[in-house]
């Protein structure tokens, strides 16, 4: 599944013997480790070691019940109406099927004779209960999202706490069992983090038939429960308010004070006597969690390429709306993202092109590139047919345009476009007036000028939307040295053929950047 490996690390500063093991092991469960905790503090680095098999129980059940409160009751079979229960209405257990109260089932916490037994080291993240839950809202939530993949990567965030246990806890067996964890580091130890991604990504990944790839286009951003950061955390900001950036904010400024850099900041700076004294070494119980996990998932954004022409001489590049009101009834970036959107569902286009024509000006050629960013797609991996059958959608549905080689490309590659930016030529046509009848010889003055240095400043006509200074012909206004826009443009080819000239239609006939390649 890719979430399995038997390497993870060449050196292995914890090698107990079978006796210590049992020493330390029996010691861990009796201070309130689960059983998972137990094997990360024997130094078990292996994955495999780590394996729950009841978690991939249940998870085709209906995915509308109240997600707040623990599943503890049996959920009934197709047809029944209603979950077994005893006339006390007690529940039946998943675990072992006795009865528990209404009680400890809503409390969706970890119970045994009604005495609190929630891990020390963990929260009991990694029990059974907790993980069985946390995977059952992560397969409803990815199936609600209705997206598409063959592979995952998770995002998950766990109580910045944990750090905190994990630190006392080291400490503890430092003190208990110093000959045998004097040299061990927390880094040695295997984090509750990487053991629930363990646990949990293996039957995640059969349940969809996808593998884990760290990078993977798909996303699954898993929260869990977490106590009070505060109330576990408030010492290390008294003790080095320097190391909690975020502890002076203004109260519109809702940033997190106790991140997990700035705990982590306090506990290398604090002493481990001074820890010892200010926090319990083993941790205390902790109180019960409800199980509750937050799920979102989505694809990272797919970028499409492809050049497109320009026909009509009434239709904008983008949308042309002023003060709220629409100027043109359409866009090129419309007519292309139209077709997209209903083959590829998302949340937003963002459309970048190699230049732009004004309203008035045709592309022609072999047509001018573009890039679609899309974001948040239901699904990520698209055919050459499905290009196609794009295309051919957009060039069906109107005249004025039309797009070719569309294709899928990488993020990398977008850069091409903005480098092309900086090296790019262009060749024009242009349909000139001038003042007075041209002749043979003010052809041949025309043809004379090479290498022409343009000083340009920013056209009266875009003056409202910006102001430049001057700037060289590589990002000319091609209309503007054609008339010389009342001297701002210096020289202009009315100065060339010393009369008024105007430009009466303008076409973009070539754009020199090379990409994107011919779909293949």
């Amino acid at each position: 599944t890719g979430t399995e490996t038997t390497e993870l690390r060449i050196d292995m500063p914890l090698i107990l013997s079978d006796e210590s093991k049992t020493r330390v092991s029996d010691h861990l469960k009796e201070i309130g480790c689960c059983k998972f905790c137990v094997l990360r503090f024997l130094g078990e680095r292996y994955y495999k070691t780590y394996h729950e098999p009841t978690l991939a129980e249940d998870l085709n059940e209906p995915a509308d019940q109240d997600l707040s409160e623990e599943p503890a009751v049996k959920r009934p079979k197709l047809g029944s109406t209603n979950p077994p229960k005893d006339e006390q209405n007690h529940v039946v257990t998943e675990e072992n099927g006795e009865a528990e109260t209404g009680d400890a089932k809503s409390a969706g916490r970890p119970q045994e004779n009604g005495q609190n037994t929630t891990c020390i080291a963990c929260y009991s993240l990694l029990e059974p209960k907790h993980l069985k839950e946390s995977l059952r809202q992560m397969v409803n939530g990815v199936k609600k999202s209705q997206c598409v993949f063959d592979s995952f990567k998770f995002l998950l965030s766990v109580p910045v706490a944990l750090e905190l246990r994990h630190h006392a806890m080291l400490l503890h067996l430092k003190s208990k069992f110093g000959e045998l964890y004097s040299e061990v580091s927390e880094s040695d130890l295997l984090s509750v983090k990487e053991v629930w991604k363990n646990l949990v990504g293996s039957p995640f990944s059969k349940h969809f038939s996808a593998t884990f790839d760290t990078s993977s286009s798909f996303q699954v951003s898993i929260t869990l429960p977490s106590p009070s950061a505060e109330a576990e955390c408030a010492f290390l900001l008294e003790a080095y308010p320097g190391s909690f950036p975020n502890r002076k904010q203004r109260k519109s400024q809702c940033r997190e004070v106790f991140t997990r850099h700035a705990v982590s900041d306090a506990l290398r700076r604090m002493p481990d006597g001074d820890f010892t004294r200010l926090y319990p070494c083993p941790p205390s119980r902790p109180e019960p969690l409800l199980l509750e996990t937050e799920v979102t998932c989505v694809h990272m954004p797919v970028y499409l390429a492809g050049r497109y022409c320009k026909y009509s001489r009434l239709l904008s590049q983008t949308p042309w709306i002023l003060n709220d009101k629409r100027i043109m009834e359409t866009s090129v970036q419309e007519l292309i993202t139209e077709a997209v959107i209903r083959h590829i569902p998302n949340s937003r286009i963002v459309f970048s092109s190699s230049g732009r024509e004004d309203v008035d000006v045709r592309m022609l050629g072999k047509g001018r590139p573009f890039i679609l960013e899309i974001f948040e797609p239901k699904r990520a991996i698209f055919t050459k047919s499905e290009m196609e059958s794009i295309e051919k959608e957009i060039n069906e549905a109107t005249k004025d345009i039309k797009v070719n080689d569309l294709q899928v490309i990488s993020k990398s590659d977008t850069q091409v476009l903005k480098d092309g930016e900086e090296s790019k030529r262009k060749r024009y046509t242009a349909l000139c007036c001038a003042s007075r009848p041209l002749t043979a010889e003010d052809s041949a003055t025309v043809s004379k000028v090479k290498d022409l240095v343009l000083k340009q400043k920013t056209p009266i006509r875009v003056l409202h939307r910006s102001h430049v200074p001057p700037r060289l012909a590589n990002f000319s206004y091609v209309k503007e040295f054609v008339h010389g826009d009342f001297g701002r443009t210096t020289p202009s080819l009315g100065d060339y053929l010393n009369a008024e000239v105007d430009i009466v239609e303008l076409d973009v006939e070539e754009i020199d950047l090379d990409w994107p390649p011919p779909r293949k």
